[in-house]
């Protein structure tokens, strides 16, 4: 490479302009009714969110982050800024991650070396701008699907869950800037903007690969919600966002570049279980190939994919049978969580987007709190454990993490239970009659809900 590819360049930096227009004027929807409304509550928490990622931002420089993860956010970045993005995905560089999130990375690797600032603070303000809207779309959330009242505690609750900052703060991770656009596509669903629900959850798709598990709910509520003209909208926005995500980087490339892609990054860990404290794990299949055998004939992989099929039927069955924006939001919520809990090839971190799909409902019921406090605990011992076994800090862990193989199935079986009452309380609220009928535009709260 001798030079920068100055039409890739250039096609970069209008598509990135356009998706970030797309992220605000999505987000500006989701807070209109705020703004209307002039909610004290709301500017407050505002207040508070900002006041968080300054002190988030001032703390990085005295937390180690995962060294191999922030160099590769580094030189990923780096690529873009020096050559254009057309060849991030040059062998040289090893890029697994699909184009949405390296838009941010190539503004923050250019500031690093432009300015000779921290490395990771750099790399780190988008994740840290992350857990902010985040936190703002989890308040949105909570207007529109339960009682004004939780909306302030449910996105402090947020905002300083430990688990979930865990993951961006101290060990420099992007899983926030997914769950992201994955909530606000799903507020922008429950206000039936299909267009811009669509086009957000191709944003989180074409980020990582996690981003497609939203797809088919997103799908099922679109049908059943929509009328024949949102169809086409949708289609339209999924089809014109993907083009502009993809175009600088499809550049000189063959027409299946996508599919490679996601078919590199889904294969790039091909273990029954990557540290995930989960049922695959519990039946020994933490850091073996997923290929390995577990009852006669059936695979760890085939196994894992079977059950998380039955979660996708369970969360579709209360879409179909309740149409409400509570039960949509729960359905995600419950296929994130089967996500974590069944399918192979699963990190520790990938426990943080049910956590933070959550969040929105945690005061539903005692059942929602309890899910809440159980998962933001395995979460954040899961990602400690295996933090330390990756970054040794002097004086503080010298090797890994205490947690025996004993207490790692025991948190798996927390972790497997916490999913069976999930969907079993998913069912009964289901079960119950509705107030108001199948109404997805007023906010809905679960039948006998305290």
């Amino acid at each position: 490479m001798t030079g920068i590819d100055k039409t890739s360049y250039a096609l970069g930096v209008l598509c990135g302009l356009s998706l970030l227009a797309l992220l605000a004027a999505a987000l500006a929807v989701a807070i209109r009714p705020m703004l209307r409304e002039r909610d004290r509550r709301f500017r407050l928490v505002l207040a508070i969110l900002v006041a968080v990622a300054i002190v988030k931002l001032a703390l990085l420089r005295f937390l180690p982050g995962e060294k191999v993860d922030l160099m590769q956010f580094k030189s990923w970045g780096a690529a873009i800024a020096l050559f254009g993005p057309a060849h991030v995905y040059d062998p040289q560089y090893e890029c697994i991650y699909t184009p949405a999130y390296l838009y941010a990375l190539w503004p923050a690797a250019a500031l690093a070396s432009d300015y000779g600032g921290s490395l990771r603070e750099f790399i780190e303000i988008p994740l840290i701008i992350a857990d902010l809207l985040l936190a703002i779309s989890v308040y949105a959330a909570v207007r529109r699907i339960a009682e004004v009242r939780f909306a302030l505690p449910a996105t402090l609750l947020a905002a300083f869950n430990p688990a979930l900052t865990y993951a961006s703060t101290v060990w420099g991770q992007n899983d926030s800037a997914l769950a992201f656009p994955v909530l606000l596509s799903i507020v922008m669903a429950v206000d039936s903007q299909f267009a811009l629900a669509w086009a957000l959850a191709i944003v989180a798709a074409l980020i990582k690969s996690q981003g497609l598990i939203l797809l088919p709910i997103l799908a099922w509520w679109t049908l059943v919600t929509g009328k024949v003209s949102d169809w086409f909208k949708a289609a339209g926005a999924a089809l014109v966002t993907a083009i502009v995500v993809l175009a600088p980087f499809q550049l000189a490339r063959p027409w299946h570049f996508l599919p490679d892609l996601y078919r590199m990054s889904i294969g790039w860990f091909p273990w029954a279980s990557l540290n995930a404290f989960n049922l695959m794990s519990a039946l020994g299949g933490l850091l073996v190939p997923d290929s390995d055998r577990v009852f006669g004939p059936v695979s760890f992989f085939m196994l894992g994919n079977f059950l998380f099929l039955i979660v996708y039927v369970i969360a579709g069955y209360i879409v179909w049978r309740r149409r409400t924006g509570w039960s949509l939001m729960f359905s995600v919520f419950l296929v994130y969580l089967g996500m974590f809990v069944f399918a192979p090839r699963m990190h520790e971190r990938y426990l943080y987007y049910a956590v933070a799909l959550l969040s929105p409902l945690v005061f539903s019921s005692w059942a929602a709190i309890a899910l809440y406090a159980t998962l933001s605990a395995t979460l954040l011992l899961d990602m400690a454990c295996a933090f330390f076994e990756l970054v040794f800090v002097n004086g503080v862990v010298e090797g890994h993490l205490i947690i025996g193989p004993s207490g790692r199935f025991e948190i798996a079986l927390i972790n497997v239970a916490a999913f069976v009452l999930a969907a079993v309380y998913g069912l009964v609220i289901t079960s119950r009659t509705a107030e108001g009928g199948t109404s997805v535009k007023k906010p809905n709260r679960p039948d006998g809900a305290r």
